[in-house]
């Protein structure tokens, strides 16, 4: 930079001509007018020379710049300036005395050190043709600077949080239009923001859900703040469940909504509900059940005397067999019902895959026949047993069946079929179950097992059957999956792993023995009629002592006063059930309780069979077979 002569103040200024016009005696001093002027702005005004020194300045630049007014002159201009700042400075300096006027932001340093943010103006100063320097005007926006910034910053920050905020917020003008829209309303609505922009709401609502959304949106102009609940409408068609909560910002111009989808927590409510209505008619099944299980074991009971009896007549033989039989048809029944609708805590255990398959189409046997849907059954006999939780498999095969039942239904076939099929391939046991029905189609294939994500009707179903049965699969370290059948229909595919049964020491309910030949004097202790009827036949046919009695009461005074070679106790009765009439003889006689024989229908009963387990004694459980005393009869008591 070339250094040009200092020069003072009033270097270049002529005396001004005395005017006719002002009749004053003495002419205005314009220099010193100028200079008064000068000093009395109130934006610092600093006169620098070609040399970036301080020519001059006024009180306000003083003042700015925290220093004395007679020691800014001299003073170089870098020492004014923040060391950041200085080349900014110079750079625009420069553009001035080339006669560009300049205008920017820059930091400067007062006597205490403190930076404060200045807006400078600077143009370059000619006298006479000649570059004296410049004149630069200096204007503090500190304090401005910094509500800006933290308009910026609070700004930012509310952005931030409008846009990643998971509800949706939008905002629409007195007409129901979008008027401003965040991230999550693209997402809950599936439309994109440049698409929302602008729409009116009202498209969005089925046709019985737009007159309450109208009300709730006119009460909102008006002032009023509210919250709804409603159905809408996504971009594919979806209907979705939302709340709305909606306010006024600026009254009949204006209105806020925060928007949240609903959907899913209240599929979950009504899950939560149904569960509840399952648990309570589980409980209903369960005692239902179990009452059935005593007349049926009456009926099963005397329907084998009639078989037994030699002098019965053939041609009624084949009523009794299918008595019989159906008897035991409608055990099976009762039995799969007491295992499904109990509460039951997993548990692996040696289980064979195809009666679980079994017992669930046991279940189902009905609702397929009145649907005119052929069941076949194709099962490899060879597939071994593996570890497993029958009841959980039996819950997984049971959501299959029943959705290829409801698939078919609305499949149009003259004859409907399900194929339930097993194979053992190497290590795993292949499960597949097929139907005839309309099948998935492609694009849903990987979408069916998302939670609530369902295929059916509004209303028929939760979307979490399948959700639920591949995680259970997965549990036992299998996989499940989709695929439509070649010939039609869809064909869900399981794959368990084989794991070899451990031995467990699980009770057994009839463990095998030697059938006892002994003349026997039993007790039988059970408040079914039927049940003791029919013992008391088949075992005095059988060459026993027999005598029988409802009440456990009576049992134990009975036991005071003859010894008994067998006891047979039903667990459930109305004065003293099975477990206290045990303990009783338990702590009497000790070798009296080595001598009962359990029978029971509630061995789905987590209690009951930890009870049975606990005592080491045989149980027979109804609806039973004959055979099953002969092996568990104790032999005969030592006098």
């Amino acid at each position: 930079m070339t250094k040009g002569r200092r020069a003072t103040p009033a270097r270049g200024l002529r005396s001004p001509v005395p005017s006719s016009k002002t009749g004053s005696k003495h002419p205005l001093d314009s220099q010193h007018i100028a200079a008064e002027i000068v000093a009395a702005l109130a934006d610092a005004v600093i006169v620098t020379g070609v040399d970036r020194r301080a020519l001059m300045a006024n009180r306000a630049a003083a003042d700015l710049f925290g220093r004395p007014l007679e020691d800014l002159p001299g003073t170089p201009i870098d020492d004014l300036v923040a060391a950041g700042e200085r080349a900014l400075v110079a750079e625009h300096e420069q553009k001035a005395f080339r006669g560009e006027e300049q205008h920017y932001e820059t930091k400067i340093v007062s006597g205490n050190g403190e930076e404060r943010v200045v807006a400078v103006s600077t143009t370059g100063l000619v006298v006479e043709g000649e570059l004296i320097g410049a004149v630069a005007t200096l204007r503090d926006i500190t304090d401005q600077k910094r509500a800006e910034e933290t308009l910026t910053r609070s700004e930012a920050r509310y952005r931030h949080l409008f846009e990643s905020a998971s509800d949706a917020i939008v905002t629409l003008d007195a007409t129901g239009r979008f008027t401003t829209v965040n991230h999550a309303s693209e997402i809950i609505s599936g439309y994109r923001r440049e698409e929302l922009l602008g729409m009116f709401f009202a498209p969005l609502f089925p046709d019985d859900e737009l007159p309450r959304a109208l009300t709730h949106y006119q009460r909102a102009l008006g002032g009023e703040t509210g919250l709804f609940e409603t159905a809408f409408y996504r971009k594919d068609g979806e209907v979705r469940t939302i709340q709305v909560t909606y306010s006024t910002p600026q009254l009949d111009e204006e209105v806020l909504c925060v928007i949240r989808d609903v959907t899913d927590q209240k599929m979950l409510q009504e899950q939560l509900i149904q569960s509840e209505k399952m648990s309570a008619i589980g409980q209903l099944v369960s005692g239902v059940a179990h009452e059935l299980n005593n007349p049926l074991a009456g009926i099963s009971a005397f329907a084998q005397l009639l078989l037994s009896a030699k002098r019965f007549p053939p041609d009624q033989r084949t009523a009794a067999e299918m008595i019989y039989a159906e008897a035991r048809r409608a055990s099976r029944i009762v039995q799969n019902l007491l295992t499904f609708a109990r509460q039951h805590k997993p548990e692996r255990s040696p289980t064979s895959v195809n009666q679980v398959l079994d017992d669930t189409l046991e279940l189902r046997g009905y609702e397929l026949r009145v649907r005119g849907i052929d069941v076949q059954r194709d099962y490899d006999d060879q597939a071994p047993e593996t570890m497993a939780d029958a009841h959980q498999l039996q819950q997984v095969f049971l959501n299959l069946i029943t959705n290829a039942e409801q698939a078919m239904e609305r499949a149009e076939r003259d004859q409907q079929r399900l194929t339930v099929r097993t194979r053992q391939a190497g290590a795993v046991i292949r499960i597949e179950i097929e139907d005839t029905g309309p099948g998935i189609p492609p694009n849903l294939l990987e979408r069916i097992f998302n939670p609530f994500f369902t295929t059916k009707p509004t209303g028929s179903g939760t979307g979490l059957g399948l959700s639920i049965s591949l995680g259970i699969v997965r549990e036992h370290e299998g996989r499940i999956w989709a695929e439509n059948a070649p010939q039609g229909g869809a064909r869900f595919v399981i794959e368990l792993p084989v794991v070899t049964p451990r031995a467990t020491g699980e009770f057994q309910s009839t463990p095998l023995a030697q059938p006892v030949t002994d003349r026997l004097h039993v007790l039988v202790v059970d408040d079914e009629a039927s049940v003791r009827v029919a013992l008391q036949r088949y075992l005095s046919g059988r060459g026993h002592e027999v005598e029988t009695t409802a009440s456990g009461r009576e049992a134990l005074a009975r036991m005071r006063e003859d010894a008994f070679d067998a006891v047979i106790i039903d667990m459930r009765m109305p004065d003293l059930s099975g477990e206290q009439l045990f303990g009783e003889l338990k702590a009497r006689d000790p070798s009296y309780a080595d001598r009962v024989i359990f029978t029971t229908g509630q061995l789905v009963d987590d209690t009951v069979r930890s009870f049975l387990s606990s005592t080491g004694r045989p149980c027979v459980p109804k609806p039973f077979e004959f055979s099953a005393f002969d092996q568990v009869l104790p032999a005969r008591r030592v006098s």
